[in-house]
């Protein structure tokens, strides 16, 4: 068994039984769930560089060096403040702070590198993603599970990306609101994000924030995207389990055949599965069951199942 397989059966299977069983309480049911792919399948998540210019280094001013030193000290020092101006300069579109963003994200590999040899290899964290359509019940998803992972000794971080709006450019930014015991957890961190006008259901800088929050201490790194439809599955390349939460009405046995998201998805929970909506939810995982055994499997070492009620 691949070592992805190994540490999804160590870590992220049990994670994610143990995350639908809590929320069922809280209105869902959960569907399917399928291994993770190896990590050669997605070289992004796990095979992060990026390249940066020895000339742009040694034409750092004592301020840009005393700025850098503080953000990466503070950053490997676990501090959130430090952790989210860092975020800020990687999403900045000013030059100049590109390339102090790239030379900050070279000293945190670095640092990832140094501490996963010393793991003997392998990765100190898990990356989760999780995608749906707009009213799926995300956020209230992220709220229960963080809040579960964070009473276990977890810390945990959440990037939550909103759309922006085409018209005036603007993003109302308003995920961290639906979490508000998570935002309060000393051992969580949520940092929303605007897509700018990226497609794929991300930011174009979703992959460094990841990277800034793995340096920072957090071992599982919640990736929740915007509402996306069938072709919107970028993030299923940045993270070792892809979550995709739909919610009743989330269509019939059709939609569950079609390609895109569905056949990207690691596990599949049907949200708000409770009072009138507990018999259209049950109905929807029955059909989606089914339909998931027509996908072309990606690994051998897992099929398709339906959990039913935890």
């Amino acid at each position: 068994m691949p070592p992805m397989c190994n540490k999804m059966r160590r870590y992220g299977l049990p994670l994610l039984h143990r995350a639908s069983s809590l929320y069922i309480a809280k209105n869902t049911c959960c569907l399917h769930q399928r291994l993770s792919r190896p990590s050669a399948i997605f070289p992004s998540a796990r095979c992060f560089t990026t390249a940066v210019n020895t000339e742009h280094i040694q034409d750092l001013s004592g301020p840009e060096q005393r700025l850098l030193n503080k953000l990466y000290e503070g950053l490997i020092g676990g501090q959130r403040a430090s952790l989210a101006e860092s975020i800020t300069l990687v999403e900045t579109q000013h030059p100049r702070k590109k390339e102090l963003a790239q030379v900050l994200l070279q000293r945190v590999l670095a640092y990832r590198r140094e501490q996963e040899k010393q793991n003997r290899g392998r990765p100190l964290a898990f990356r989760v993603g999780l995608s749906g359509p707009p009213g799926a019940g995300k956020s209230s998803f992220i709220e229960v599970v963080g809040k579960m992972l964070t009473g276990r000794g977890h810390k945990v971080s959440v990037l939550a990306v909103d759309p922006s709006s085409c018209t005036t450019g603007g993003s109302l930014m308003g995920d961290k609101t639906r979490m508000t015991e998570l935002s309060r957890d000393m051992s969580a961190f949520i940092r929303p994000s605007p897509t700018s006008g990226t497609l794929g259901g991300v930011t174009r800088t979703t992959n460094e924030a990841i990277v800034l929050c793995e340096g920072a201490g957090y071992d599982i790194v919640l990736v929740e995207t915007v509402g996306v439809g069938q072709s919107e599955f970028a993030v299923a390349d940045m993270v070792d389990m892809f979550v995709l939460l739909i919610p009743p009405a989330g269509g019939d046995e059709l939609q569950g055949i079609k390609r895109g998201i569905i056949e990207r998805a690691d596990l599949v929970v049907v949200t708000k599965a409770d009072g009138d909506l507990l018999v259209p939810a049950r109905r929807i995982q029955a059909e989606y069951t089914s339909a998931l055994k027509l996908l072309r499997r990606q690994t051998r070492s897992w099929n398709p199942k339906s959990a039913g009620q935890l």
